[in-house]
């Protein structure tokens, strides 16, 4: 008799369990993973708007892929700037989406055995806590049951392996699409950051720009983008690509060929200003942690991470070791998975 009502409590419990997802919402590209599955969806975070019959149409990937080729009624929106929701609506939209692809296959949901949506989520160390309560709803009205929010720079540190709860500070520094965090992390708090908004997003533009002055061609997003991943690096290496755009002395086809060199002399300024904005951290820092910082090193993750050489720059300008970690992309929603795991710890520093 006891081992059947063990068996009935599992299995009841397995029902009406609450199904746990981790979600890093990033400006340039969103990741889902599932509690015990892992990572499920990784899509740019882009909305295609139909303005004729005021439907979304688009969604991730193809909606990235269709911008700058669309019709003029179709408008690729954005939902995510500098790591808030600037779009509700299309937020929204975006996450149902997301969720229908990638979380409901997985979703007991057939008659009265149902499991509860549970999201946890991240949100810039900087966000207020009106843009902090319009994410919550956004989610909320996507169909979860609950939302957690938890600072970005933690659960980064944590999915690089490192523990934030101990008296050792983590030096991290995320540097993707949308904002650059650099934070020094201990106890489980940020004891120092700054943020700069002028990320990888914006290097693209700055790309766009070098090319327009210096060729006298203009090129879409997407090509600037290209330029900037297959082109930059911080070796001796001086790889060429050719691209073609539109000239601006006629507005007819022309075909450019983009060295290297050109890619680093159009963001080297934008890189300076990061180990700038550095010092000014490294200079607010309490000396004992300056000691351990120095002996462990600084940790680099985001998309721009994957940027050859680009430790070697750091250290070069900074005289600390600099290291990069596997696929530092994905150090964020690494990070939510280890704490969805660890409930006691997930409650240190959740966002009230």
């Amino acid at each position: 008799m006891r081992n059947i009502l063990s068996q009935m409590k599992k299995i009841a419990s397995f029902f009406y369990s609450n199904f746990e997802v981790a979600l890093d919402l990033g400006t340039s590209n969103t990741r889902i993973a599932i509690n015990g599955k892992g990572i499920v969806l990784r899509e740019p975070t882009y909305v295609g708007f139909d303005t004729k019959n005021n439907n979304y149409l688009f969604f991730g990937a193809e909606a990235k892929e269709i911008q700058g080729k669309a019709p003029n009624y179709i408008n690729i929106i954005r939902p995510i700037e500098n790591g808030i929701i600037a779009d509700f609506d299309a937020g929204v939209a975006l996450m149902l989406y997301f969720l229908k692809k990638s979380i409901h296959p997985f979703i007991l949901n057939k008659g009265f055995l149902k499991q509860k949506l549970v999201c946890y989520t991240t949100v810039p160390s900087s966000s207020t806590e009106v843009e902090q309560k319009a994410l919550e709803e956004s989610l909320l009205k996507s169909g979860f049951a609950e939302v957690y929010l938890i600072e970005k720079p933690l659960a980064t540190a944590l999915g690089i392996h490192h523990s934030i709860f101990s008296h050792k500070p983590v030096f991290v520094i995320d540097m993707g699409g949308g904002i650059i965090e650099i934070a020094i992390i201990t106890l489980g708090g940020i004891v120092i950051q700054k943020i700069n908004k002028l990320a990888g997003e914006h290097m693209d533009k700055l790309i766009y720009n070098y090319l327009h002055l210096k060729y006298g061609v203009i090129v879409g997003e997407h090509t600037a983008e290209n330029l900037k991943i297959n082109l930059f690096n911080f070796t001796d290496e001086n790889k060429t690509l050719t691209i073609r755009g539109k000239s601006l002395e006629n507005r007819l086809p022309k075909s450019i060929r983009v060295k290297s060199n050109d890619i680093k002399e159009a963001l080297i300024g934008q890189f300076n200003q990061i180990v700038d904005m550095i010092k000014e951290v490294l200079e607010a820092t309490p000396p004992e942690i300056i000691n351990e910082i120095v002996k462990h090193g600084i940790i680099l993750t985001g998309g721009l991470a994957n940027i050859k050489a680009v430790n070697n720059f750091f250290v070069d300008e900074l005289k600390i070791p600099v290291v990069i970690q596997e696929s530092p992309q994905e150090s964020t929603i690494k990070g939510l998975l280890k704490l969805m795991n660890n409930k006691e710890k997930l409650k240190r520093i959740l966002i009230k």
